[in-house]
C-alpha cells in the first residue's frame, strides 16, 4: 500500500527547490511525491463476457486537439479490448476539416467502436469564457446535440489517458443525481473532466435552459465547471479517485481523499488526467510525471515522434 509519510514530504519540499524553472522544480517534487502510488495498469481485470451494448461516449476539440484527442481514444480501446466498444460523439469546432476526422478514423478503424462528429451550436456564445476555448462549453452542449436514442454518455477531456474499461461506470445507479464526478475538495466541488452524465434527466428537467442562463449571468472563473457545480448542488454522484486522477493535486491528494481511495490508484486506475500545466506532449524535461504512460499509446497511433 501507499504511504506518504512526513519524510517523503519533506524530501518531496527539499526537491522542489531545485531547478532551473517551475516545471523542473514541480517535476523533481512529483517524483518523489507520487513514487509507487500506481504500480500496475491494466493487468488486474477479471475476465468476463463482451458487453452487449456499445457504450456513448463524448470528446470536444478543435483541430488543435485533434491529435491528443486520438491519443485519449486510443487508449479508451485499448484497455476496453475484448471486453466492450464505444459510440463516440465527438463535438468538434468548424476547423475540424477531412484530415483531422481521417485521423480520428485511423485510431478506430479495426474496432468494434463507431464515431460520430458533431457540430458545437451557438447557445453559449454570449457566455462568459475569460482565456478559454469556445470548445469547453461543449461538454454542456451534449443533451442538445445527442441523438434521442443516446440517454446518458460519458463525457472526458482530450488530456487523459484510460487503463481500463467503463462498463461499471456506465452502469451505476445514479438515483436522482444528474452528473456523476470526481471530487476535488473536501466540499465535494467536482472536476468536469470526467463526467457520467444524465441526458434523459438534463431533457426532461429543462436543465439545460438554467445552464445557458447561468453561464451568461455569472463570470465564473472555472466556466463550464462551476456552472455544473453551482446549479447541481445535491445531485451530483461522487465517484472514486480512480476515476480521475489529476497530477495537479500535489500534496493536497493525500489530505483530501481517504486512504482506500488512494491504495486503488495503485493496481486498479482506471483514468489518469493530465490537468497542470505540464502536458505529456511537451519536449523532454518539461513533462509531468507519468508521461510514460501516455507516450506509450500515443506511439501506438503513429501520430506522434517523442524527441530526442
Amino acid at each position: 500500500m501507499y504511504k506518504y509519510s512526513k519524510l517523503r514530504q519533506i524530501s518531496a519540499t527539499i526537491a522542489g527547490i531545485f531547478g532551473k524553472n517551475r516545471k523542473t522544480r514541480r517535476l523533481n517534487r512529483d517524483k518523489i511525491r507520487y513514487h509507487g502510488l500506481i504500480a500496475t495498469t491494466g493487468q488486474t481485470r477479471i475476465p468476463r463476457k463482451k458487453y452487449e451494448e456499445k457504450i456513448p461516449m463524448a470528446f470536444c476539440f478543435d483541430a488543435r486537439g485533434c491529435k491528443m484527442a486520438a491519443v485519449t481514444m486510443k487508449s479508451v480501446l485499448l484497455a476496453s479490448k475484448d471486453r466492450c466498444d464505444y459510440d463516440f460523439y465527438c463535438v468538434v469546432t468548424e476547423d475540424v476539416g477531412k484530415e483531422q476526422k481521417d485521423i480520428i478514423n485511423s485510431v478506430i478503424k479495426g474496432s468494434g467502436s463507431s464515431v460520430h462528429f458533431l457540430k458545437g451550436n451557438h447557445d453559449f456564445d454570449e457566455s462568459w469564457r475569460g482565456t478559454w476555448p469556445v470548445a469547453m462549453w461543449y461538454r454542456l452542449m451534449l443533451p442538445k446535440l445527442l441523438p434521442s436514442n443516446v440517454h446518458r454518455i460519458i463525457y472526458a477531456d482530450i488530456d487523459m489517458v484510460f487503463f481500463n474499461d467503463l462498463i461499471d461506470v456506465y452502469e451505476l445507479e445514479m438515483g436522482d443525481n444528474v452528473i456523476a464526478a470526481v471530487p476535488t475538495r473536501t466540499n465535494k466541488y467536482i472536476n468536469s473532466g470526467f463526467l457520467l452524465m444524465d441526458i434523459d434527466k438534463i431533457r426532461k428537467e429543462k436543465i439545460y435552459d438554467e445552464w445557458v442562463k447561468s453561464s451568461r449571468e455569472h463570470q465564473y472563473k472555472n466556466p463550464d465547471q462551476d456552472v455544473l457545480n453551482y446549479t447541481l448542488i445535491g445531485r451530483i454522484l461522487f465517484l472514486p479517485l480512480k476515476y480521475n486522477f489529476q497530477l495537479s493535486h500535489g500534496s493536497r491528494i493525500f489530505k483530501i481523499y481517504p486512504k482506500i481511495e488512494l491504495d486503488e490508484l495503485e493496481h486498479n486506475l482506471v483514468c489518469l488526467h493530465y490537468s497542470d500545466y505540464m502536458k505529456p506532449w511537451a519536449k523532454k524535461g518539461e513533462r509531468p510525471v507519468f508521461s510514460e504512460y501516455w507516450w506509450k499509446i500515443a506511439n501506438q497511433t503513429g501520430l506522434y515522434k517523442d524527441q530526442d
